[in-house]
């Protein structure tokens, strides 16, 4: 993975984290946790193919 696309899938990652926790937090739906969860998921696939080719 090229390191621009890394960085933009960690960004886009981030914001998508950053708004269903807050959904989460305003209205106590489980859909919005468990997209928060799958955000973190990528989160760790975008950071851990930062130095593969």
């Amino acid at each position: 993975m090229t390191p621009t696309g890394r960085i933009i899938g960690l960004v886009l990652t981030c914001i998508m984290f950053a708004f269903s926790a807050w959904m989460y937090q305003r209205t106590g739906d489980w859909v919005a946790a468990v997209f928060a969860v799958g955000s973190l998921g990528y989160a760790i696939f975008f950071f851990s193919k930062g130095d593969s080719a």
